[in-house]
């Protein structure tokens, strides 16, 4: 089938033959239908696309302008795609190049006036192209347009994005369009992001998977050497062992914060490298080539290793914990054996309760193809600005109906109403980003420049450059969020550790031999699915079952994981014991001890998300005082609480009051503050140069409520957060009594099960050099005095604050609070609290009030451990101030 001279070219490039994928793939591009190819990693899937489209080119007299685009999630993968096919291209008389956002200025210029047959990009820098003179007129040639990694894109705003350029490209041009994928859970869904007619080719060859799921024994030994809990001691020695047995290996984990920590352990080890999205491209790109060329044992990475970059060959995958969704596991464990016939083998170290059945499930769902769907952004208001602005400027002026029509063929918005389209042009025109009159679409002066600024979905936050100064190099960058809070003076990066020196533009770093911080990067947390959560709870009831009537050794068996997972028996045979039901799939329990309540419910992430704030903000309207809530995927924590009202008002719930009572709950939050910044930005209502510090964030929500931005603030966290269908579902079964409730006045052994993260875990103790540094910052805080007596009100530095008595009349009665904050913001009680504090305490509560995060009842918690020496009442402080920043999303 194929030209001679393409024959030539793929033997050339040691490729003899196509395999049946690939041959298949032939006819139908070549056949003029829009295709969707899934296949396992590794199984020649950019082939099955380029051959087809290099033979039409050749069959081309002369191709002009672009004939061809590739669009990967990547630039890492642009790089790859290049090296890949190049040669190929050359041999060929075929012009390929990449564009993306590091391509130089001179790149740029010889591309505009010579277009290369075959642009490799990114799908922000598609977006661009529609803009430039010579390369929109290019774009009127192409005739294939190949998006890679597709299943990367359609859970995101970035391929909600796309998806309205490729319908803009076709305005001009009649192209085909190919999507390759991994392995999916809806492949007609996904073939709707490629086109409405477009065929699925699935490539069902059997992929061969060796998946085990590991508890380590623990090691006392190699604990006292290395500084750690012996079970965590176990974990890296397996972890070493079995990368010096199979060679290279990847090193999954989830966050990463578990990347920097797993990293300054393990390289003590083996020879690893750390690889994830926040260090810099030269650090990642230098880790990918020394791990090629084998001078690496391993590479500790987070999801930036699942997609198909190509870094030589990988013997074995290690999970370290849950990988939380099996089309994760399956993406990250096929990075080993890369290739058809080949053996994919991995592990999974699990370790807590949770951890390893979750493991053992997701396993299981992995081995038989049983995939967690994509959450599509349908209708995202945030991206319909940015894609009006777009066709603004690429047409001067366009008819509103029209933009629409083009607007609405893209799959996500197939339900966009004019009204709602029409809606977003008016507030878009009201903040001056497009003119907007008699039904006409026009570009005004500053809509180019929101565009540029905008033309990345992915959101805002202000990032520090990190610099090493004994190398002049830049390792990679921190979030605003971690150096606001950072305590300490020492914290890890590409698994080694650094001390600041100072912070301005960049953060200026020395290489430092001692203990540290890890960074904390927003957002990394992957959610554990509800199908997954509720097989979880069934594989409880069933191995309680099997303790009941064949005992441990059974259950043990029935498990199949390896090593030292009694714990999981060990906890359930508790339970049974102390007359605890287990709560599984269809059962919920509702545990009290201590104003603290646990509600044991099988749920994931999102549900559990959804039922916790609807019953914390139920609570608190009860209770008039704030209740915190924290979830994990099978329990919610609330307190202040009682068992009984917290039962009472979970069978209160009405299923049609979820959405309402969800959007009350998350309204007056940061989570909610958070989106809403970020959705004003993306539609230009605010600059990206607006230092939040400056605005009144919960102002904003309130004067945003009735606009497009809060909507789509709302409807981002209902669609990445919470699950507000299944909720009304649950809440339906717990009314009809499908899901059973038992309540207890006392903490069963799963609830006290729930998994430490690693974080926690791999973290060490303050040093005193941090211990140093945090009493420091509270020196220079400066706080508010408010005297109670006379109402005198001024500020004093913590480290001057020596007279526990008002300047101005004498009297002991006086609060002290943050300086940001002022009096009126508490009732007359908080702050009568607070002076007993100062009045009782002195310096002490000084300090306490001073740490971020630490209120009235949480002072007079620590300060009533008036026997602690000095380090450890800070030490008590550094972990509330650490526990307050892990938990606040979840205060009311």
């Amino acid at each position: 089938m194929l030209n001679q001279r393409l024959r030539e070219a793929l033997s050339a490039a040691g490729i003899e033959e196509l395999t049946e994928l690939q041959l298949e793939a032939f006819r139908k591009i070549l056949s003029g239908k829009d295709v969707l190819i899934i296949a396992p990693t590794g199984s020649g899937k950019t082939e099955a696309a380029i051959i087809p489209i290099f033979e039409a080119m050749l069959k081309m007299e002369k191709p002009e302008g672009i004939v061809a685009i590739y669009i990967t999630p990547l630039r890492a993968l642009n790089r790859d795609m290049l090296r890949r096919i190049r040669g190929i291209a050359e041999f060929l008389g075929i012009r390929v190049d990449v564009r993306h956002g590091d391509t130089p200025d001179s790149q740029r210029a010889r591309q505009s006036r010579k277009p290369p047959h075959l642009l490799i990009t990114t799908p922000e820098t598609f977006q661009i192209l529609f803009l430039g003179k010579n390369l929109r007129k290019a774009l009127k040639n192409v005739r294939y347009v190949v998006v890679d990694e597709i299943h990367e894109l359609i859970d995101s705003e970035r391929g909600v994005q796309l998806s309205v350029a490729l319908e803009r490209l076709r305005e001009m041009a009649r192209f085909q369009t190919i999507g390759l994928s991994a392995t999916v859970s809806r492949p007609k869904l996904v073939s709707r992001f490629v086109g409405a007619d477009a065929e699925v080719l699935e490539w069902k060859a059997e992929k061969e998977y060796e998946i085990e799921v590991v508890k380590p024994e623990v090691d006392e030994k190699l604990a006292a050497k290395l500084g750690v809990d012996a079970e965590i001691a176990g974990e890296l020695k397996f972890i070493a062992d079995a990368v010096k047995e199979h060679g290279s290996a990847l090193i999954f984990v989830n966050t990463r914060q578990t990347a920097e920590a797993l990293g300054i352990k393990l390289k003590k080890l083996i020879d690893v490298e750390v690889h994830h999205g926040s260090l810099s491209r030269e650090t990642r790109v230098e880790a990918e080539e020394r791990f090629a060329k084998g001078e690496l044992d391993a590479l500790i990475c987070t999801s930036s290793m699942e997609l198909g970059i190509d870094i030589g060959h990988v013997n074995l995958v290690v999970q370290y914990n849950s990988p939380r969704q099996a089309v994760r596991l399956v993406q990250r464990v096929g990075r080993s054996g890369h290739g058809l016939g080949r053996v994919s083998k991995g592990y999974v170290v699990a370790s807590s309760f949770d951890d390893i059945l979750e493991s053992a499930v997701i396993v299981r769902r992995a081995k038989e193809g049983l995939l967690e769907d994509a959450e599509i952004h349908f209708k995202s208001f945030d991206v319909l600005a940015n894609q009006i602005c777009a066709l603004a400027l690429e047409y001067g002026r366009i008819d509103a109906e029209k933009a629409h029509r083009i607007v609405k063929r893209a799959f996500p918005y197939r339900n966009l109403t004019f009204e709602e389209f029409d809606e977003v042009c008016n507030f878009l025109a009201r903040i001056g980003k497009i003119f907007y009159d008699e039904g006409e679409i026009g570009a005004r002066r500053n809509t180019r420049r929101y565009f540029y600024e905008n033309i990345s979905m992915i959101p805002d936050e202000k990032h520090y450059r990190v610099v090493d100064v004994s190398s002049g190099k830049t390792i990679g960058s921190l979030d605003e969020s971690f150096l606001s809070t950072f305590s300490g003076e020492i914290f890890a990066m590409k698994g080694e550790l650094w001390r600041v020196l100072s912070v301005d533009e960049v953060v200026r770093v020395e290489p430092v031999s001692a203990e540290g911080e890890i960074p904390s990067w927003v957002g990394e947390e992957i959610p554990v699915p509800f199908e997954v959560a509720q097989e979880v709870g069934m594989l409880r009831n069933w191995l309680a079952g099997l303790i009941k009537a064949k005992g441990e050794k059974a259950a043990l068996k029935a498990l199949g994981a390896k090593g030292d997972v009694s714990v999981v028996v060990k906890t359930l045979r508790e339970q049974i014991e102390k007359g605890f039901a287990v709560p599984y799939d269809s059962h919920i329990t509702i545990e009290g001890s201590e104003n603290v309540v646990v509600v044991n419910a099988c749920f994931g992430h999102k549900v559990n998300e959804t039922l916790g704030r609807i019953l914390a903000l139920l609570l608190t309207a009860r209770r008039g005082s704030s209740v915190a809530v924290e979830i994990d995927p099978y329990r919610i924590k609330l307190s202040p609480a009682k068992p009984e009202e917290v039962e009472s008002i979970l069978k209160s719930i009405q299923p049609e009051a979820v959405e309402s009572l969800a959007e009350r709950a998350v309204f007056d939050t940061r989570l909610m503050q958070w989106k809403v910044v970020n959705a004003a930005r993306k539609f230009g209502f605010l600059s990206k140069e607006d230092e939040l510090s400056r605005i009144n964030v919960r102002s904003l929500v309130v004067k945003l409520k009735d606009t497009p931005i809060y909507r789509e603030a709302l409807r981002e966290i209902f669609v990445e957060k919470m699950d507000v269908e299944r909720t009304a579902e649950v809440v339906e079964k717990i009314s009809s009594g499908e899901i059973e409730v038992s309540v207890y006045n006392e903490l069963s052994p799963i609830s006290l099960a729930a998994r430490q993260r690693a974080m926690d875990i791999l973290a060490v103790k303050s040093s005193e050099a941090i211990l140093r540094a945090f009493r420091e910052r509270l020196e220079k805080e400066v706080v508010r005095v408010y005297c109670l007596n006379c109402r005198a009100c001024y500020t004093e530095r913590v480290e001057s604050f020596e007279r526990f008595t008002c300047i101005k009349c004498g009297s002991k009665m006086i609060a002290v609070f943050n300086s940001r904050r002022k009096p009126e913001e508490f009732r007359e009680r908080e702050l009568f609290k607070l002076a007993n504090l100062v009045m009782a305490h002195g310096k002490r509560a000084v300090y306490a009030l001073s740490t971020f995060g630490i209120g009235a009842d949480t002072a007079a918690r620590l300060l009533s451990r008036y026997y602690l020496e000095e380090d450890d009442f800070f030490k008590a402080l550094i972990e509330a101030e650490r526990n307050y920043i892990r938990t606040r999303r979840f205060w009311d």
